[in-house]
Formats: C-alpha cells, structure tokens, sequence
C-alpha cells in the first residue's frame, strides 16, 4: 500500500497526513503514521504496528516498533522548531504485554517509556520519538516497565498478533499517540512533504523510509528504503 495523504492540507486544526510504511523486501514488516497538527505548536504523532511477518532471524526485541523521525525543516540545525515536551497514551484498541507495574489498557500514560529528540540519533532523522534511544530527552512519568532510562525496546510497540513470542519483553500492543509541544509555530505540515519520515525497529535493527506522501501516492510506492542496521550490543 502506499504512503498517502489523508486529506488536502487545511485549517492547522485537521491538517493531518498518514504514512504507511511497509519493508521493502516482502518480509511483512509494516508500521503506519498519522500527523496531525492540533495547533501551530502542537503535533499529534500516532504511531501503529502493522506488521504481519519479519525478517529472517529477527528475535524478540527486533520486532519492536521503537521510534520515528523526521525533520521540521531542512537537514541540521537551522532554526526549525524543536520537540520540547509532550505526552505519549496508549491507543484507543491497545494495551500493554508484560510490564512489570501491570497490565495497561487505552488511554494509560505511557510516557515514562518514550522520550524525544532532536539531535539525529543513530539511523534516525532530527527529530524523533523513541523508546529505545540513549539520547533521548524522557517525557517524564511513571515507570512502568523495565528500567527507567530510555534504552532498550521495552515499551514499544509490537503487532496484534505477536509475531514472535515475547517472553518476558515488556511492549505496548498495536498503537501508541504521542501530543508534542513545540518550541515554534508551525503553520502546516508541508515538511512533511518536503523531507523523509523514518521508523526504526528494535534497537537499530531494521529502518523504513518513505519519500513525502504525493510522491509517493503518484508513484504508487511504500516502505522507499530498507536499511539494516547491525544490532547495537548492550
């Protein structure tokens, strides 16, 4: 399926754009993205595992939906607004597997597990969510599964069904939807249109890029580029 625009960019209220991303290769590995832009400095980003297969000789942790990113403006750090708080709930058909605190359904603040950034972490674009990333800045909250520093997949997102067996491995089924607050305004999601938005699995286990959404909705393309990335060792 392809990347496509939900609707023409209107009023910054219900401007909103879905990415569908989908690996390359025809392992089944699939994720997809809303943008939605509530207010010039608000950017709701929901964030869904679509997966129906992986790759050979994926484990438990490179299942793991664990970040995405994409960039304001244009490539470094030129002005273009920053993430600088935001809060990220579970979504409204999801809920969690295995965290150690308990069991989580729709709506439950799961920002204790993610955080943001806005640095160009390993693999990722400028700016991003993520729940395994070292660098990332915490949105704060309560710790509810795995330690509290934000590095590993533990509280990402796994397809329903699981398509490898968990075992212990904390993680949020489905869907999570993160609300970001912004250091500047912004008038429209033209960036989108302009630059790539990125996913990343496991911790640098395998990345899916797409292009801005008319090119690929005129090309009839999806998941552009597949890119494995050597598994970062703890």
């Amino acid at each position: 399926m392809a990347a496509t625009m939900a609707a023409p960019l209107g009023p910054p209220a219900t401007a909103s754009v879905i990415f569908k991303f989908n690996d390359p290769l025809g392992s089944g590995l699939a994720a997809e993205a809303e943008f939605t832009l509530l207010n010039p400095t608000t950017l709701e980003v929901r964030l869904r595992n679509t997966s129906t297969g992986v790759p050979f000789g994926f484990d438990t942790s490179d299942q793991i939906l664990t970040a995405i990113s994409w960039d304001f403006g244009a490539p470094g750090f030129n002005g273009d607004p920053w993430i600088i708080s935001g809060t990220v709930v579970i979504g409204p058909t999801s809920q969690s597997l295995n965290f150690d605190t308990g069991s989580y359904g729709p709506g439950t603040d799961v920002s204790g597990e993610w955080g943001y950034g806005n640095m160009d972490g390993t693999g990722l674009l400028a700016n991003f969510i993520s729940a395994s990333r070292p660098e990332s800045t915490p949105f704060g909250g309560a710790n509810l599964d795995g330690p509290i520093a934000i590095d590993g997949p533990q509280g990402g997102l796994v397809a329903n069904p699981v398509l490898v067996p968990l075992g212990g491995q904390g993680a949020i089924q489905d869907e999570i939807i993160a609300t970001l607050t912004l250091d500047g305004a912004i008038s429209d999601l033209g960036f989108l249109n302009q630059n790539l938005v990125r996913i990343e699995f496991g911790s640098d286990a395998f990345f899916i890029t797409v292009p801005e959404p008319g090119t690929v909705a005129l090309l009839g393309l999806a998941g552009l580029l597949g890119l494995r990335r050597r598994r970062r060792r703890a």
